[in-house]
């Protein structure tokens, strides 16, 4: 049995050690970038005439936000006459009435808006926006989630790039802002997770010609090109990520433009981040599923195929990671009891604890670009976002339970529904949750959560008694990210349910 032991707790630190290397080569891509002085975007021509454009907002009740969505759409610099908006709406409460009277406003100012109401919700966001594709008169088609607000210039930004010489464009993305980014540590987190993800992944992946993807909001796309796509499909929980891919394995490009910002929320609700990951985690793996085969039979370039591989499966790290937690506890207990003939393996084991060093400089090094360009913020600020990628450890750990039962329910093809992430209008400190509706009820695996975070405890205090110091800094992280992800996820919706109770009409 303790053989059995060792081998599956060597393999699972080997194999999180092979996923490190991609972490690794990003920041090599780094820094071989910054010395080719690759920091300057390519020119993109100017717009000699507008082409028709239109801009699509699939709304999921969202009365809070709705309305400064739409604002915000009708502010863009573009012509009226070369400009549609179809608000693509599946609503069950007030935000339908919301739209109406916006609808109302704006076609009084010359708008060609429209809402494209349905009663079902067959396909979920894929199934409105394939729904709505034949009816789009746009030759490029804009994607706005409720949660954002479009900048005024981002058609005059991104339109131009579909008019490159040196690539077949399908899709332009922009980087995400993040307007409640110090509301709390949870939104702290994120905000940093998603500065990682967009100025090194996206980043770089563009800048060496491998597969990105399009985020689902905050993006425009060629309408032939998700016509020859194959269109939204509804199969995966990211259809997103799907159509990208699918469209780039038919020699399309998507340019990524780093310098246009959409700002938008993050979530704030704990249970409604968890089933955030969740969806973001299952849809990834069942995208991997659906595409991964053909892409390695691919003609694709070696890198190509690689970083499309990482790209697809690397939420496995999530099962690797929670497998690796259970264990901690019976792997301390071996080590004590075989200080002497074990020695060699536990040094080796050591060795692959460089697998998670990358992790944490990466987005530090994305934290670093913000900071340069970010000029007016404060020293504490700077500080702050420093030591944050750190505390990611832990706050991803935390996620390793539910993310790994996504990943279980895409191996056995369950099917899910598309749960939308609540959207508040919180953007400082002084706005509160409570009241609110939207508000997830609290997910059975918090409390699981918290048996581990029990769990982590003891394996953590069975560490100090026995001066096994190796692994207590990761023991501790993992304890503080299970342990603050489930009690804040059980506190917030207690006070949230209380307070509707008791003061309803604020709801």
């Amino acid at each position: 049995m303790q053989t059995v032991l060792l081998v599956v707790y060597f393999l699972l630190i080997l194999i999180l050690g092979i996923y490190s290397i991609h972490a690794y080569l990003m920041i090599y891509y780094y820094i071989k970038d910054k010395r080719k002085n690759k920091v300057k975007s390519k020119r993109t021509p100017r717009l000699k005439q507008y082409p028709m454009v239109t801009i699509q907002l699939p709304f999921f009740n969202e009365k809070y936000v709705a309305e400064r969505l739409i604002n915000s759409v009708c502010a863009i610099e573009y012509p009226k006459d070369c400009l549609e908006i179809q608000i693509l709406d599946d609503s069950t409460d007030e935000t339908t009435f919301i739209i109406n009277r916006l609808i109302d406003k704006y076609k009084e100012q010359g708008y060609d808006i429209k809402m494209l109401h349905r009663h079902n919700r067959r396909g979920y966001k894929a199934g409105a926006l394939q729904e709505a594709l034949p009816k789009a008169k746009g030759e490029f088609v804009a994607i706005f989630d409720a949660d954002f607000i479009a900048p005024r210039r981002f058609l005059k930004v991104t339109v131009p790039h579909f008019f490159r010489k040196d690539k077949k464009v399908a899709a332009v993305q922009t980087r995400w802002g993040h307007l409640n980014r110090g509301y709390s540590f949870l939104t702290q987190g994120q905000a940093v997770a998603l500065d990682g993800h967009f100025y090194m992944e996206q980043k770089l992946r563009a800048d060496n010609d491998c597969f990105i993807n399009f985020n689902g909001t905050c993006g425009i796309w060629r309408k032939q090109a998700i016509e020859d796509a194959g269109g939204w499909q509804s199969d995966t929980l990211t259809e997103d990520l799907d159509l990208s891919y699918r469209a780039q394995m038919k020699d399309w490009k998507i340019v990524f433009v780093r310098d246009m910002v959409v700002p938008g929320e993050v979530p704030v609700d704990f249970n409604g981040f968890r089933a955030q990951q969740y969806r973001w985690t299952k849809g990834a793996f069942e995208t991997a599923r659906k595409l991964l085969k053909p892409i390695l039979r691919s003609k694709l370039p070696l890198r190509v195929k690689y970083e499309a591989f990482v790209h697809l499966t690397n939420n496995m790290v999530f099962p690797l990671m929670f497998l690796l937690t259970l264990l901690s506890l019976p792997i301390l207990i071996v080590k004590v009891q075989n200080p002497d003939t074990l020695r060699w393996y536990f040094l080796i084991l050591g060795a692959f604890t460089l697998s998670v060093v990358p992790y944490p400089i990466v987005y530090a090094l994305a934290q670093k670009e913000i900071n340069r360009r970010e000029k007016k913020q404060s020293l504490l600020t700077r500080l702050a976002r420093g030591f944050i990628p750190v505390f990611l450890i832990g706050g991803f750990m935390s996620l390793s339970l539910s993310n790994s039962w996504g990943i279980l329910k895409a191996i056995w093809k369950k099917p899910t529904e598309f749960t939308r992430t609540p959207k508040f209008k919180i953007l400082s400190k002084k706005d509160r949750i409570n009241s609110k509706k939207y508000v997830e009820k609290v997910s059975p695996m918090s409390f699981i959560e918290l048996a581990i975070t029990m769990y982590l405890l003891v394996t953590t205090t069975y560490a100090l008694i026995q001066s096994q110091f190796t692994l207590l800094p990761f023991l501790v992280m993992y304890t503080i990210g299970f342990g603050y992800l489930s009690i804040a996820s059980i506190y917030q919706t207690a006070v949230n349910r209380l307070v509707l109770v008791y003061e309803p009409e604020k709801a």
